[in-house]
C-alpha cells in the first residue's frame, strides 16, 4: 500500500509472504533517489525478525546502513545524499531470519523514503504471516495436534515442498498465454503447432497464442492473413486480393486456344502492402530485403498454395 507518490518511487516486495519460525526471508526494495537533499531511506520491521545480510548497490559501502530499535521495531537507515544519484534507480535487498515463537501471526514490514526533517515521501508496507504449526498436522490423527516435535519435524518437509505445492495450486496459469513463464511459452506453442520465432518480443508471441484456435479455424481467409501480420509487425497492413471479375459466359461467349478468359486478369493473387516502423529493423537485426523475405516466408504458409502473391514493406522513420 502507498501514499499519494507514484508506486515506482518506492517498491517494497518479499521472495515468501508464509513461513515458520526460523526460515529465511528476503525483501526487495527498488526506489527512485529523491532530487531533495538529506533524504534517506528506512527499513522498519519487528525485532522478531533479525538481520542476516544485505545487498547494497555498487559502490555502496557496506558500514552504510544504520541499525538502531525503536520501540519493538527494528529500523535501518540509509542516508541516500552521498551515495545515491537523484533521480536513478536503485534496489537493496535484506535478508532477515524469524526468530519468533511457535504461533500464527503477523509481522509488518515498511519502508519509507523521508526528507531532511523526516517526513514520509513515500512508503510500502507487506505483511508476512507467520504460521505457528504445520498444516501437514491436518492429515494426521488428532493426537499429534499438540505435539510440538512433530509440528516442526513435518515443517521441514513442508518447507521443502512449498515451492512445488505453489506450482500445483496455480497450475492453470501455465496453459493461459498471458500468465504462462516465458520458457514456458515454446512448449503451449506445441500443443497448437504455432511456430516459435524467437525474433519476435514476447508480449507479441502470446498474442499470437491467444489467438490461434480462432485463426487456425479461418486459415487461408483474408481476416487471419491480416490479423496474424498485424499482431507479427504491429504495423499498417494492406491486403488488395485480386478476383476474375469479367470473366463471363454467357450464349454470346466464344472459348477456344486463341480466347483468354477475361482481360489483364490475376485470379487467385494478393498484394501485400505493410507500412512500418524503422524501430522494427533495428530490433530484428535485419536489413530491410532480409525483412521482406521473413514475411514471404510467414504469407506464404498462410495463403492457399494456388495462390499467387507480392510483398511490398514500406519502413518510416518515427518521430520523437
Amino acid at each position: 500500500m502507498s501514499d499519494s507518490a507514484s508506486p515506482m518511487q518506492l517498491c517494497l516486495a518479499a521472495d515468501h509472504y508464509n513461513r515458520y519460525p526460523g526460515e529465511l526471508v528476503t525483501f526487495f526494495l527498488q526506489f527512485v533517489a529523491p532530487e531533495q537533499t538529506g533524504t534517506s531511506l528506512q527499513f522498519a520491521m519487528p525485532r522478531v525478525l533479525k538481520v542476516e545480510s544485505y545487498d547494497l548497490p555498487d559502490g555502496i559501502p557496506i558500514s552504510l546502513p544504520v541499525v538502531t530499535e525503536a520501540g519493538q521495531d527494528l529500523v535501518i537507515l540509509i542516508p541516500l545524499e552521498k551515495y545515491f544519484n537523484a533521480g536513478q534507480q536503485y534496489e537493496i535487498v535484506v535478508r532477515v531470519r524469524i526468530n519468533s515463537f511457535y504461533f500464527d501471526h503477523y509481522l509488518l514490514v515498511e519502508a519509507k523514503l523521508l526528507d531532511a526533517e523526516t517526513n514520509p515521501v513515500a512508503s510500502e508496507s507487506v505483511q508476512v504471516a507467520v504460521l505457528g504449526k504445520s498444516k501437514y498436522l491436518e492429515f494426521l490423527p488428532e493426537m499429534y495436534g499438540n505435539d510440538d516435535f512433530t509440528s516442526r519435524f513435518l515443517m521441514l518437509f513442508e518447507s521443502f515442498w512449498k515451492p512445488i505445492s505453489l506450482q500445483i495450486d496455480q497450475i492453470e496459469n501455465y496453459f493461459d498465454p498471458d500468465l504462462t513463464p516465458q520458457e514456458f511459452i515454446p512448449w503451449l506453442s506445441s500443443w497448437v503447432g504455432l511456430p516459435v520465432d524467437n525474433n519476435l518480443p514476447v508480449n507479441r508471441m502470446r498474442n499470437l497464442l491467444n489467438q490461434s484456435m480462432y485463426l487456425f479455424q479461418c486459415r487461408g481467409t483474408l481476416y487471419a492473413l491480416r490479423t496474424t501480420l498485424e499482431i507479427y509487425t504491429e504495423g499498417e497492413i494492406d491486403i488488395k486480393e485480386r478476383r476474375a471479375n469479367n470473366f463471363v459466359l454467357g450464349a454470346a461467349s466464344a472459348l477456344g486456344a486463341a480466347i483468354a478468359l477475361g482481360r489483364a486478369n490475376q485470379p487467385d493473387s494478393i498484394s501485400v502492402k505493410m507500412r512500418l516502423p524503422q524501430a522494427e529493423l533495428a530490433r530484428m537485426q535485419f536489413s530491410e530485403e532480409m525483412y521482406r523475405h521473413k514475411m514471404t516466408e510467414i504469407i506464404r504458409a498462410l495463403v492457399p498454395a494456388h495462390t499467387v502473391f507480392d510483398v511490398n514493406c514500406d519502413f518510416y522513420t518515427e518521430q520523437a
